[in-house]
């Protein structure tokens, strides 16, 4: 892949289009009993260290690396690496 902003002749026909982009920060497992026993307040450790790189997830489909970061109040990412 040559970058997600790359230019392409086929552009001009999908530029429109939307997709979607989620940032993932980490996973765990749990059993449905662990499930259906949780309740607010409870902490769910993930399984990426605060300094592991992002996931970045179009269709669900992984397509980036990248930082974690604040922009204002929000949330933000910085890319590090394009797959």
């Amino acid at each position: 892949m040559s970058g997600l902003g790359s230019a392409h002749p086929a552009l001009a026909l999908v530029g429109h289009v939307e997709v979607k982009m989620a940032a993932e920060i980490g996973s765990l497992t749990l059993s449905i009993e662990q499930l259906l026993a949780m309740k607010a307040g409870d902490q769910l450790k993930l399984d990426q260290t605060l300094d592991a790189p992002v996931s970045l997830l179009l269709n669900g489909r992984l397509v980036a690396h990248a930082e974690l970061m604040a922009v204002d109040d929000h949330y933000a990412i910085r890319i590090l690496e394009l797959l």
